[in-house]
C-alpha cells in the first residue's frame, strides 16, 4: 500500500477492530496486551482484503509470534 498512512492502536476495542478490518487503504500497527483481539483484527483484515478488495490470497502473508495465534490465523 504505497503512500498509505500509518496509525498506532494501543487498545483493540470493537471500533478499532472494525476500522482495521474495513479501512483497507491505511496501514496499522497494533500494539496491545494478550487477549485483546489482535489476531481477530488481523484475520478480519485479511478477509476484507481478499473478499472485499479482491486481493489474491496467494499474495497475502500472515505471521504470528505465538503458536496459539498461528492456529487462529489458519
Amino acid at each position: 500500500m504505497s503512500g498509505a498512512s500509518s496509525t498506532a492502536t494501543t487498545l483493540v476495542d470493537d471500533e478499532a477492530r472494525r476500522r482495521i478490518a474495513t479501512d483497507l487503504g491505511t496501514t496499522f500497527v497494533v500494539e496491545a496486551a494478550a487477549g485483546t483481539g489482535k489476531t481477530t483484527a488481523l484475520v478480519a483484515r485479511i478477509a476484507g482484503l481478499v473478499c472485499d478488495a479482491g486481493v489474491d490470497i496467494a499474495h497475502v502473508v500472515a505471521a504470528s509470534f505465538t503458536e496459539r495465534a498461528s492456529g487462529e490465523i489458519v
